[in-house]
C-alpha cells in the first residue's frame, strides 16, 4: 500500500512500506536511495527504513545490497546495526525497490563532527573503545567492513555506537591470505578438504600475528614500563632472551621479502576499489592483492584522529575541523588529471592521498615497504619526497600522551606492523572505560554462500526473496507465540 504522509507534502507517496509502518521524516539521501525515520505501528517503536530503488539495474550494486542484508542477518552484536525487517513487496516477480527496516540511532559521527559541540577525552575514549569492540566482533566472525568512516558509525547520546552500511563488507572465510604464507603454510590447491580445514583454523588475516611493535617517540616512563612488561611476555628466542621490538619488526620484514613472489602470485580474491579515499589504508591504495582486518584498523585510526580534532584545544571552532588525510586524488585508481608535476614518470600532486598521509606519518623506510609486492607500486613510492613524521602533539595539543601513542600505533604504513584490534583494546588509553565483558568474539565464522557464484538477475531476485521470507517467517512465529 502506498502510504501518504499527512502534512509532509507527499514526500512518501511512492514509499510502499505496507500497513505496519508509518514514515515520519527523511533522514538522509545518497546514491543508494533514502533513509527515513518511521514508526512500527504494532509496537509503537521508532525505526529507520532504508529505501533502495532500482536494485536490479546494476548487478554490482545489486550484489552489494544483497550482501549487506545477508551479513546483517548473520551479525548479532549490540554495536552492529540490526535489521528488524525486509518489507515484502507486492509483486515477487517485478519488484525493483527494497525496503530495509533497521533500528534507529540518534546521529552518526559525520553529523557529530560537523556540529558545534566539543568533545572531552572521556567521550572520545568511550566512542573509540565501543567502535573497537564492534570491530573485534566483526574480525572474529571473519568479516572486514572495508568502508569504515564517520558516516557509517551511528552514535547515541550515551556514546554507544552502531556500525552500519555493510555494502562493501566481505567475509574472508576461506580466502587464501599472506599470513598463511608467512607462517610457512601453503595450500595444496588440489586438496579442498585440507584447504577448508586450514582456512577454518587460520583465517586470521593480516595484522593478527604482529609482534608488539611500539614506537619510542613521545613515550613517557609509564609507556616504557608497559612496553618492557609486554616485551617480557613475548616468546623467547633461541638464546632464551626476549626479542626486541626492532628484531621482531626485522623478522616480519624478512618473511615478507622472502614470500614476495608467492604473495604476488596469489589469486586476487578481494577487490581493490574499496573504502572512501580519506579512510583508505596504504595497502589498498597500492592495490595489494592480499589485505585483511588491518585495513579496518587504519580507518578506525582516521576516525579517532577526527574525534581528537573535536577537542576545544585542537580546533577553535567546529568550522576549523578537518579529516586527518583529506586527499583529493588517489593514484592509480583516481589520479589527479591536472597534476602539474611528474616525478620518476608518475603524475605527482601534493594532494595525492599517499602524499597527504606521508605529511603526517613520515615517509616509509625500506622495511616499511616490505609488504609491497608490485614493482610499479615500489617505483611509485620512490617518487615521493622524503618527509619527517609530524609530532601529533602539534595537531592535537589537548589529547595527551596515551591517546597519541595509540594513534601512532594505528597509523602505521606497513599493515603487518600496525596494531591489532586486541592490542588496541588493551592499550592504556582505554583503562578507565574498559569492560572486558564487552569484548566478545563471534561464535561463528560468517560466510556469504553466494559470493563466488555467477548471479544473473533471476538468481539475485530469488536470493532477495529468500532474505525477505526469513523475516516473514520470524514475524509469523512471533505472532504464533503471542497467541
Amino acid at each position: 500500500m502506498k502510504r501518504k504522509s499527512l502534512g509532509m507534502g507527499g514526500q512518501f507517496d511512492d514509499w510502499e512500506v505496507g500497513e505496519d509502518y508509518e514514515c515520519v521524516k527523511i533522514l538522509g539521501q545518497g546514491s543508494y536511495g533514502a533513509v527515513c525515520s518511521a514508526i512500527h505501528k504494532p509496537s509503537g517503536k521508532k525505526m529507520a527504513i532504508k529505501k533502495m530503488d532500482g536494485v536490479f539495474e546494476d548487478e554490482v550494486d545489486c550484489k552489494r545490497i544483497l550482501r549487506e542484508i545477508n551479513l546483517l542477518r548473520k551479525l548479532q552484536h549490540p554495536y552492529v546495526i540490526s535489521v528488524f525487517d525486509v518489507i515484502e513487496p507486492k509483486s515477487h516477480e517485478t519488484f525493483d525497490t527494497v525496503y530495509l527496516v533497521l533500528e534507529l540511532a540518534e546521529s552518526d559521527l559525520k553529523k557529530v563532527i560537523k556540529s558545534a559541540i566539543h568533545l572531552q577525552i572521556k567521550h572520545i575514549q568511550t566512542v573509540v573503545y565501543n567502535l573497537l569492540c564492534a570491530v573485534k566482533y566483526l574480525h572474529s566472525a571473519n568479516v572486514i567492513h572495508r568502508d569504515l568512516k564517520p558516516a557509517n558509525v551511528l552514535v547515541n547520546e550515551d556514546c554507544s555506537v552502531k556500525i552500519c552500511d555493510f555494502g562493501l563488507a566481505r567475509s574472508i572465510t576461506g580466502v587464501e591470505s599472506a599470513s598463511m604464507l608467512l607462517n610457512g603454510r601453503k595450500f595444496n590447491k588440489d586438496d579442498e578438504e585440507t584447504k577448508a580445514e586450514e582456512a577454518e583454523h587460520d583465517v586470521i588475516l593480516q595484522g593478527t600475528e604482529i609482534a608488539k611493535i611500539h614506537y619510542k617517540d613521545n613515550l613517557n616512563q609509564d609507556h616504557e614500563d608497559a612496553t618492557m612488561n609486554q616485551m617480557n611476555e613475548l616468546k623467547l628466542d633461541e638464546l632464551g632472551k626476549p626479542k626486541s621490538e626492532e628484531e621482531k619488526k626485522k623478522e616480519i620484514s624478512k618473511k615478507l621479502i622472502r614470500s614476495k613472489d608467492a604473495r604476488k602470485n596469489m589469486k586476487r580474491e578481494l577487490t581493490g576499489h574499496v573504502v572512501t579515499r580519506w579512510y583508505r589504508a596504504p595497502e589498498l591504495i597500492l592495490l595489494e592483492k592480499d589485505y585483511g582486518p588491518a585495513i579496518d584498523m587504519w580507518s578506525v585510526g582516521c576516525i579517532f584522529a577526527e574525534l581528537l580534532g573535536m577537542m576545544k584545544e585542537s580546533a577553535p571552532t567546529y568550522l576549523d575541523r578537518k579529516p586527518l588525510f583529506p586527499g583529493k586524488s588517489c593514484f592509480p585508481l583516481s589520479p589527479d588529471k591536472h597534476a602539474k608535476e611528474e616525478r620518476k614518470g608518475f603524475p605527482f600532486s601534493k594532494n595525492d592521498q599517499l602524499a597527504v598521509i606521508f605529511e603526517v606519518i613520515g615517509s616509509p623506510l625500506e622495511e616499511d615497504k616490505s609488504f609491497v609486492t608490485d614493482q610499479k607500486a615500489l617505483e611509485y613510492l620512490e617518487a615521493f619526497p622524503a618527509r619527517p613524521k609530524t609530532d601529533l602533539h602539534q595537531l592535537y595539543p589537548g589529547a595527551g600522551d596515551e591517546a597519541l601513542d595509540l594513534l601512532n600505533r594505528i597509523l602505521v604504513f606497513n599493515p603487518y606492523f600496525r596494531i591489532t584490534v586486541e592490542e588496541a583494546l588493551s592499550h592504556a588509553f582505554f583503562k578507565k572505560v574498559r569492560k572486558p565483558e564487552k569484548e566478545v568474539n563471534s561464535e561463528v565464522q560468517i560466510q556469504i554462500e553466494f559470493e563466488k557464484e555467477h548471479l544473473d538477475r533471476k538468481k539475485l531476485r530469488q536470493l532477495f526473496l529468500e532474505e525477505i521470507q526469513f523475516y516473514k517467517t520470524q514475524k509469523q512465529n512471533a505472532a504464533a507465540h503471542q497467541h
